[in-house]
């Protein structure tokens, strides 16, 4: 419920923003790049755990899809506001886990005009899950610093550090018998191109 609440104070504020900036100003942005994710090998350790008190075997890969796609309007003002999907955490073997994070964000860009741009963003994140041993998620803060380079181009690079504080339980197990909180993604380095 509390999910639900945050989602739409954020989406409202994602609408109120335009009043804020001139029409023919707005520029809508898509970054698509490479993530690296901490917390992965920690997720599929539990899940090989898991597996085997189950009988199942314990052969899990991780073959996780690490692109992750972020939308978002720069307005004239420098505020920012958008959204991200990814990357996509995929386990396979003798059990799966496919795991989607999800984010909301406003943020902040300085110096929108210079070659390099350091900006920051803040907002909601929640992962959508699925698996053999997953039990529920919790929404959690996410926030990034970043930097934009290249900015005299059409396509513009950068990086940015986030951390996600989303959390999914895991179900319990005979050696865990307490539901296992796991924030997969909780430090993220992201290399993209901005188109």
């Amino acid at each position: 419920m509390v999910f639900i609440r945050l989602f739409i104070c954020l989406m409202i504020s994602f609408a109120a923003f335009p009043a804020f900036a001139a029409a023919d100003s707005e520029s809508l942005r898509f970054a698509l790049g490479y993530s690296f994710l901490s917390n992965v090998d920690e997720l599929k350790d539990s899940y090989k755990d898991r597996s085997k008190y189950a009988g199942y075997g314990n052969d899990i890969y991780n073959t996780s899809i690490n692109l992750s796609f972020q939308p978002y309007y720069q307005f004239e003002n420098n505020l920012r506001a958008g959204a991200g999907v990814g990357p996509l955490i995929l386990l396979l073997g003798d059990a799966h886990h496919i795991e989607v994070p999800l984010n909301l964000t406003l943020g902040y860009t300085f110096l929108p005009d210079s070659r390099y741009c350091p900006y920051f963003r803040t907002g909601i994140s929640c992962h959508l899950a699925s698996g053999d041993f997953y039990s529920d998620s919790s929404p959690g803060f996410f926030g990034g610093i970043g930097l934009g380079m290249f900015n005299s181009r059409s396509v513009h690079l950068g990086f940015e550090v986030a951390y996600d504080a989303a959390e999914l339980s895991l179900k319990r197990s005979p050696a865990k018998p307490e539901h296992e909180k796991i924030k997969t993604g909780e430090w993220t380095f992201y290399l993209y191109a901005d188109f």
